[in-house]
């Protein structure tokens, strides 16, 4: 990493929390303006595509990143990796495909649209990400912050431009799709560029070192993707047990929560690369020192945003989707904590991942898709919303609790 040229840990972590901010915001956005100016019906075929292409999205980004941004002893090149986000990218739409097919919206060819538009959108969400771990490894978040907020906010303003104008959900849709993938072949393909002018790197990144790269990754990938489905089968069941409106409510009331995820997740990334480095010099009061910054963090986040909640969250709702969603936001404050908890399960993950922690992860994974399942067609068919609100508290308490196992007992091992 270049410290002469990069920025402190602390500006990272405000260009990407900033950033990240803006472009979820935005994201956000386009599920209330759904909701104002086509109604429920269409918020919850566009909660849908979202919920659809999440676990697809996860195959997309193959968990390279956390690889990647630990990879400060060169393992593979700038190259290799960016060449691999092809790859993972056509991976992560056939899956879309076949979860699409899966779920039965082969026979609604407009929702299977919406979604396959939608998938575009976290298909250029992927390929920004290889230019992110670009960037966080020569400490210029800055440029990432810069990239989410253009493609951020142009994305919302082409969306209520085509939707005001078309009144067409897939049109609106897919025109935010191809402005943010203009913005990473435009913008952070050119940055990436000039930051490590790959011409002169020295290792090999042909096809069989893309191969070997990816199948490095195939454990974490599988893991991730596993997680991520799991959190995602509650919700998509939720729907198919009691209808598409109920989607819509749940969507519109969980959708603010978003921020607190996002801004636990992007205050972690810029210490990853710190934390890999005390790791591997075996610096333990160090490496705990900067969880302890994240933990501390994450804790007043939470505990402010639920402060908040409680007098903010029912008139805030109502304000902004209207009176209808008055017997849904009780349910805002379990799902803002359950955001957290996905949040700390991410975190965590990177944590593995950087000590190399890999195939026990798999245990992870397994256990929280069997829980899911079971989950979805006990709790989630019987107690609709409440039911998925469940699904999520014993997934995830159950995956934090192995990952933490994992951590603490390699932290053990470690001596300074």
């Amino acid at each position: 990493m270049e410290e002469t040229s990069g920025r402190s840990v602390r500006a990272n972590m405000l260009f990407n929390t900033a950033g990240s901010v803006i472009y979820y915001f935005c994201i956000w956005i386009t599920t209330i303006l759904i909701v104002r100016m086509s109604g429920y019906e269409d918020a919850g075929i566009l909660s849908i595509a979202m919920t659809v292409t999440a676990s697809p999205a996860i195959a997309g980004l193959f968990n390279v990143r956390s690889y990647q941004v630990s990879d400060l002893n060169g393992e593979y090149a700038d190259r290799a990796y960016i060449r691999s986000r092809i790859f993972t990218n056509l991976l992560s739409l056939v899956i879309c495909v076949i979860l699409a097919g899966v779920y039965g919206y082969f026979r609604e060819p407009y929702k299977l649209g919406v979604i396959l538009a939608y998938m575009i959108l976290k298909m250029s969400e992927a390929g920004a990400d290889v230019y992110y771990g670009i960037y966080q490894k020569k400490a210029r978040l800055d440029y990432a912050g810069i990239s989410l907020v253009v493609r951020g906010i142009g994305a919302l303003a082409t969306f209520i431009l085509l939707i005001h104008f078309t009144k067409d959900l897939l049109l609106a849709v897919l025109g935010m799709s191809l402005f943010s993938v203009a913005v990473v072949l435009l913008f952070d393909m050119r940055i990436a560029g000039k930051l490590t002018d790959q011409r002169r790197e020295p290792k090999d990144t042909g096809f069989p070192v893309i191969m070997k790269l990816i199948i490095r990754c195939i454990p974490l990938a599988i893991v991730s993707f596993l997680n991520n489905l799991s959190l995602t089968v509650p919700r998509t069941y939720l729907e198919k047990f009691h209808g598409e409106e109920i989607m819509g409510y749940y969507a519109s009331v969980s959708s603010p929560t978003i921020v607190i995820q996002l801004a636990a997740t992007t205050l972690f990334a810029p210490l990853v690369p710190i934390m890999t480095m005390y790791f591997l010099k075996k610096e333990k009061k160090s490496f705990l020192k900067a969880f302890g910054l994240f933990a501390g963090l994450m804790g007043g986040l939470t505990a402010v945003a639920i402060l908040l909640s409680v007098f903010l969250a029912d008139p805030v709702l109502k304000l902004v989707f209207g009176p209808e969603i008055g017997p849904y936001t009780n349910l805002f404050i379990p799902i803002l904590i359950s955001a957290a908890l996905i949040a700390v399960n991410a975190s965590l993950f990177s944590v593995c991942t950087l000590m190399r922690i890999i195939r026990p992860q798999y245990l992870v994974g397994i256990i929280g898709i069997v829980t899911a399942v079971f989950c979805a067609f006990t709790v989630v068919k019987t107690m609709d919303m409440n039911g998925v609100l469940i699904a999520l508290f014993v997934t995830l308490l159950s995956q934090i609790a192995i990952q933490a196992t994992l951590i603490v007992a390699s932290l053990r091992r470690m001596k300074e």
